[in-house]
């Protein structure tokens, strides 16, 4: 067994701070009828158990893992005494709940084959940090959150549809439009090449990537917009063309939506005076 629990007063500040994590071996039955008072990640390391959230058993194997937010009731136990080992951080912020939820933990969240050495090496790392009673406070804050990403990545890497990962459904679509976005690029051909409908393949790609297909296209051309913009004397117009958009005023428009000025005032911002 080993845990810590730090000493909480200035991490409050923080908009992520750790309020505990360690190493349960082995691990108990755990019943908290009314859930935690802070966000949990849990993760088996080794053996096995299963855990109960909402009258739904989840079975916990080496590399499984689960989210909880707080307040929610659960159980969790080991399927054999004494040899189930577990890896656990309970985490706190401000504004977590709102957060979590926009990065897709809403609530709950539990998937199996998740874990992997990247999760274990911030895990260890964060272990180790949260023992310095100096400093130890803002580099868990910073773990803390790298941690999250990481999980959330493997999560959703980890979801499958139709059989396959969202990873390798989305991966050529993404490429495409990386390499061609200044093509009239259609929703069909990027479904087509991801070998799924053009609803299926919408949903997928909003669930994954946190935007429609078309929004990202956008914002793929606007980035490069803005690098021409402040590494080339192209004028605007020829740049707008040169990332897809033919219509001066219409890539204007599209640019101020996503960057909140226009190309113009984007450029003088940086120095230059290059217009039209």
């Amino acid at each position: 067994m080993e845990w810590i629990y730090p000493i909480l007063g200035k991490q409050k500040c923080l908009p992520f701070y750790l309020s505990g994590i360690g190493i349960a071996e082995p691990e108990y039955h755990v019943i908290r009828e009314e859930g935690l008072v802070s966000h949990q990640l849990h993760y088996t390391q080794s053996g096995r158990g299963n855990l109960v959230v909402g009258g739904t058993t989840y079975p916990l194997e080496p590399g499984s893992m689960f989210y909880m937010a707080p307040g929610i009731p659960h159980e969790y136990y080991p399927l054999v005494e004494d040899e189930w080992t577990t890896c656990w951080l309970v985490f706190r912020g401000e504004h977590l709940l709102e957060l979590m939820k926009g990065m897709g933990f809403d609530g709950f969240a539990y998937d199996k084959n998740v874990v992997n050495e990247k999760i274990t090496g911030i895990f260890h790392q964060m272990l180790k940090a949260a023992k310095d009673p100096l400093y130890g406070d803002e580099r868990c804050s910073m773990l803390v959150y790298e941690y999250i990403m990481n999980v959330r990545q493997a999560f959703l890497a980890n979801k499958k549809y139709g059989g396959q990962s969202a990873k390798s459904m989305l991966q050529r679509a993404l490429m495409f439009i990386h390499k061609n976005y200044a093509r009239d690029i259609t929703l069909e051909e990027l479904a087509e090449m991801s070998g799924v409908t053009k609803q299926h393949f919408c949903r997928v790609f909003k669930e994954q990537m946190r935007m429609r297909p078309m929004e990202y296209l956008a914002r793929q051309r606007v980035s490069a917009a803005i690098s021409m913009l402040l590494a080339t004397d192209k004028s605007i117009a020829q740049i707008g063309a040169e990332v897809g958009y033919e219509n001066p005023t219409y890539f204007g428009m599209v640019f101020k939506k996503y960057e909140g000025i226009t190309p113009t005032d984007c450029r003088k911002r940086h120095g230059t005076s290059l217009t039209w």
